[in-house]
C-alpha cells in the first residue's frame, strides 16, 4: 500500500473514528468527574485535568502529523514547505530547521506560529513570513540532509537529496518474465528508501540496458522506508510507469541503473 493511500486512511480514521472515540471519552471522563464532584472549585479542577489530557494527545499527535514536503535547493528562491497532514493544529514555537552534518540551525519559529491541518507553510531565502538566518546560498549543491526538530530536541522528519542520498535507495526487486503468456506490461522495478528520510529523487532516472530510460519528474519523493514500483506500462496510484509501447527488458538486458540527477550513479542490479 502506498503512502498517499496509506495516508488518506490515516486522516479518514483520525477525523472519524478516533476523533468520535476520543470525544467519548472525553465526555465520559467529564461526566464522571464531574458528577462525583459537589463544589465548583473541584469542578475547575476537573476541567484543568481534562485540558491537561487533551494537551498531551495532541503533543504526541504533533510528530506524527509534521512532515516536511520539499526541500527547493536549486532555485535563487531556496525553500522548505512543511505540511500539517494531521487533524490538529500544530504549535510550532522553537521548533527549528537543521543542517544534519553541522547541526546548523536555518530557523527557527518564534512564538504564535502556528499550522493548520493540510496547511502547508515555507521557510524561504527572500522575503517572507518565515526567513532563512543565512544569506544564499542555504543548501550544499551537492546534497544536504535537513532535519525538522520539535521543542523537546527530537527529530520530527528529516529529508535528504542528492549524494546524501545516494546510500539510502537501492534497486531492490526486478519483475521479469520472459514466459510468452506473461503482461509484460506489468513487468516493473522496485526501488527501497532504507533510510528514516524523506528522498528526493526530482530529476533521478532509471537506465535499462538495451532498453528506455525513466526519469523521475519535478518534486517527486520517497517516503521514509519505503518501497516504489515502476511498471513498464501500468498505471497504479502511488507507483510510476515507463509508459512504454514495447517491453522494457530484451533478451540481452542484464544491467539496470539508478543515477542522480547529475548522472551520478546509486544503485546497480544486475540479473541473467
Amino acid at each position: 500500500m502506498n503512502f498517499e493511500t496509506r495516508q488518506n486512511m490515516a486522516n479518514e480514521i483520525w477525523q472519524i473514528d478516533a476523533r468520535s472515540a476520543l470525544d467519548k471519552v472525553h465526555q465520559k471522563i467529564k461526566s464522571n468527574t464531574l458528577n462525583s464532584l459537589p463544589n465548583l472549585q473541584n469542578q475547575r479542577h476537573a476541567h484543568g485535568a481534562i485540558q491537561s489530557y487533551w494537551h498531551s494527545c495532541f503533543k504526541l499527535m504533533a510528530p506524527l502529523q509534521v512532515q516536511i514536503e520539499y526541500v527547493n535547493s536549486s532555485s535563487s528562491n531556496e525553500s522548505i514547505e512543511l505540511k500539517n497532514t494531521g487533524p490538529a493544529i500544530i504549535d510550532l514555537e522553537s521548533w527549528r530547521l537543521e543542517v544534519a552534518e553541522t547541526g546548523e540551525t536555518l530557523f527557527t519559529f518564534p512564538r504564535n506560529s502556528y499550522i493548520k491541518p493540510s496547511q502547508i507553510i515555507k521557510v524561504e531565502q527572500q522575503q517572507s513570513t518565515f526567513m532563512f538566518n543565512k544569506l544564499s546560498p542555504v543548501f550544499n549543491h551537492l546534497g544536504c540532509h535537513i532535519k525538522l526538530i520539535d521543542a523537546e530536541g527530537s527529530v520530527v522528519s528529516s529529508w535528504i537529496n542528492g549524494r546524501k542520498a545516494h546510500e539510502s535507495i537501492i534497486i531492490s526487486h526486478i519483475s521479469h518474465d520472459t514466459n510468452i503468456n506473461r503482461n509484460k506490461d506489468k513487468d516493473h522495478i522496485e526501488l527501497i528508501n532504507l533510510s528514516t528520510s524523506w528522498v528526493d529523487l526530482s530529476g533521478w532516472s532509471i537506465c535499462v540496458k538495451d532498453g528506455p530510460e525513466f526519469t523521475f519528474g519535478q518534486m517527486s519523493k520517497m517516503e521514509p522506508c519505503s518501497e516504489l514500483k515502476i511498471y513498464a506500462n501500468h498505471n497504479e496510484p502511488g507507483c510510476y510507469s515507463f509508459d512504454s509501447s514495447t517491453p522494457i527488458f530484451q533478451q540481452s538486458t542484464s544491467t539496470v541503473a539508478l543515477l542522480d540527477k547529475n548522472k551520478q550513479r546509486v544503485n546497480e542490479y544486475h540479473f541473467a
